[in-house]
């Protein structure tokens, strides 16, 4: 099956989402080894998770390229498997995090919270997976989706929640009195803001060459943002700082 030019285009930029996210959390990640604070290692393995929705984009993709094929098109409940399952739990250690840092006094609450919901998400999609498969979603060619109602209100409520608790996450840091913390803050924030408005246009807006391309780089810009809001390299610094 040949692949039109905007399949290829997307599933090209699928990968390089799903690298450059890998490739921050697990620098973000690795942070834990050398300082041994738990809100690195959950930050790091959340924002890894972040792509996850890319992640059945990809393997359908790179299937597709390398058997000549349909990729993932032929079997959806693998697809949509890889593509949401996982989010509950990135989405908890989003929040074990965020509770690591502020709001200690209602960590028990807010986890019960997000576990409730993870839980009541997994059992109604996996319900639907296997009932009416249709009431999740529909492939659209080997790499994209449109998913259905349940899973768009799902999704988007991940996005709202992130949005609110990555400003929260990041207005700490902008007290601070230390421009290099408060450096970070800013970023933090509008890496969260970036993520949230490229995944939108992305599940939102009919793909064109245009818009796909919008999108993706909002997305790796974002990338780019949160992993100097956790790590600020140097040239980061030089960049956005100014130097005494």
């Amino acid at each position: 099956m040949a692949l039109s030019e905007l399949t290829i285009l997307s599933g090209v930029f699928s990968i390089i989402v799903v690298v450059i996210y890998t490739y921050v959390g697990l620098r973000i990640a690795a942070k834990y080894l050398e300082l041994k604070q738990k809100v690195f290692l959950f930050v790091g393995i959340t924002w890894i998770g972040l792509a996850s929705p890319w992640w059945p984009s990809s393997v359908s993709f790179l299937l597709a390229l390398i058997e000549g094929g349909n990729g993932l098109q032929d079997t959806p409940e693998i697809y949509f498997m890889i593509g949401n399952v996982m989010i509950p739990l990135f989405l908890l250690l989003w929040m074990l995090a965020l509770t690591d840092l502020i709001y200690q006094d209602k960590r028990k609450i807010i986890i019960i919270l997000i576990l409730i919901y993870g839980v009541a998400f997994e059992a109604v999609f996996f319900w639907l997976l296997f009932t009416d498969i249709n009431a999740v979603g529909v492939l659209q060619g080997p790499v994209d989706v449109e998913y259905q109602t349940f899973v768009e209100i799902f999704l988007i409520s991940v996005l709202v929640i992130l949005i609110i608790t990555g400003v929260l996450f990041g207005r700490e840091s902008l007290r601070s009195d230390n421009p290099e913390i408060k450096l970070k803050g800013k970023l933090i924030i509008a890496s969260i803001i970036l993520f949230d408005i490229g995944a939108a246009m992305d599940s939102g807006l009919p793909l064109t060459e245009i818009t796909l391309i919008i999108a993706r780089i909002l997305l790796i810009l974002s990338a780019i943002g949160f992993y100097g809001g956790f790590i600020l390299p140097d040239w980061m610094k030089k960049l956005f700082l100014k130097q005494k």
